[in-house]
């Protein structure tokens, strides 16, 4: 597979039905749109194209979807989201179920709950304690 470099998204728009798009670094920068980004999509969108929102994200696609206003982006321009972290609670709900774990996470200001996340996961049994 070779990769061609294209200067603008008006030479490809017509030749595909839909686009995945890479969030962080592609769309914006985590605090608002990049150049010309939102009013790609909304061009986009208005031609009937389907957009879909790829991201390492631990959040779960819904968190990632109500974003978007904040950045600069209609999220009804958006057909879905795929997150690493709703993938990661699928994978975990389908094969760990019933299994205990220690969760590890962080804790900043602008850390969402983990909750969404340990939901996604299903019935397993979390903890934040180490035993002995």
């Amino acid at each position: 597979m070779t990769f061609t470099i294209h200067s603008s998204f008006s030479d490809i728009i017509d030749k595909y039905d839909g686009f995945i798009l890479d969030q962080f670094g592609v769309l914006h920068n985590g605090s608002h749109g990049l150049e010309g980004a939102p009013e790609l999509v909304s061009e986009l969108s208005a031609k009937g194209k389907k957009l879909i929102i790829l991201s390492n994200s631990s959040s779960a696609s819904e968190a990632t979807k109500a974003k978007l206003p904040k950045l600069g982006f209609d999220p009804d321009h958006f057909a879905g989201a795929v997150t690493s972290g709703e993938e990661a609670g699928h994978h975990i709900s389908e094969h760990f179920l019933g299994k205990k774990a220690l969760f590890m996470t962080w804790k900043t200001p602008k850390t969402p709950s983990p909750m969404k996340f340990i939901e996604l996961c299903g019935n397993i049994q979390v903890t934040d304690k180490v035993e002995a």
